[in-house]
This record gives structure tokens, sequence and C-alpha cells, in this order.
């Protein structure tokens, strides 16, 4: 392994082991036990490359009912121009499947209620 990661430059090694490329997410679980995550920097080649992207991960398997999953599976992939779209439909999606986060901060299911 540690001769294949020091053949390969930064972009051949991001290619086998991550479908999307690169990008840094940011990740959070549901209430229900589904996974939302957002890049909150641009992805490096690929198909959404040089784009902010939002994805949304279904349980699966072991667990998944319980709400105590193990495994997931992409149920949900968008595209995004900006980091903050990128965000705002990730709270989107992590308030319909977090009822009572989207009650605690005042979610009206497009945005807060009482901001302007």
């Amino acid at each position: 392994m540690e001769h294949m990661a020091a053949s390969l430059d930064d972009e051949a090694f991001a290619a086998m082991f991550s479908p999307e490329w690169l990008a840094r997410t940011t990740q959070w679980r549901t209430e229900d036990g589904w996974l939302v995550e957002y890049t909150t920097s641009r992805v490096r080649h690929g198909s959404l490359d040089g784009l902010f992207a939002c994805f949304v991960y279904e349980p699966y398997g072991r667990g998944s009912r319980s709400g105590k999953p193990q495994q997931w599976k992409r149920a949900k992939t968008e595209r995004c121009d900006t980091r903050r779209e990128a965000k705002q439909r990730a709270l989107m999606h992590y308030y319909e499947h977090s009822p009572k986060a989207a009650a605690q901060h005042d979610w009206n299911g497009t945005s807060y209620e009482g901001r302007a």
C-alpha cells in the first residue's frame, strides 16, 4: 500500500478511492439514522468538477430500522454553485429527517421562522 501511495500522484490516488475525487466535507447524522453531507471546498475533477455538492445517504442493512445503522447508500447527490447553497440544501435535508431539531431551530421547511 505504501509503495502504491508513493508511486501515484494526489489525483490518481484520489481517483482510486473517491468516486467524486477530493473535497473537504461536513457530515451530519440525522435523528432517523440518515447521513447528510456537503462539501466545504470545490470538488476537484470528476463529474462535479469545480462545483460544491450535497449528498444524502440512506441507511440500509443491519440496524437501519432501529436507528443504529452501520451501512449507508447514497440516495441523492445535488450540485451547487456556491458553498452557501450546498449548506442550505444540506440543512433542508437534515431538518427533513430530524423533526425535533427542526422544531427547536424554528425551521419551517425552507427557512427559519421569524427571521428576515
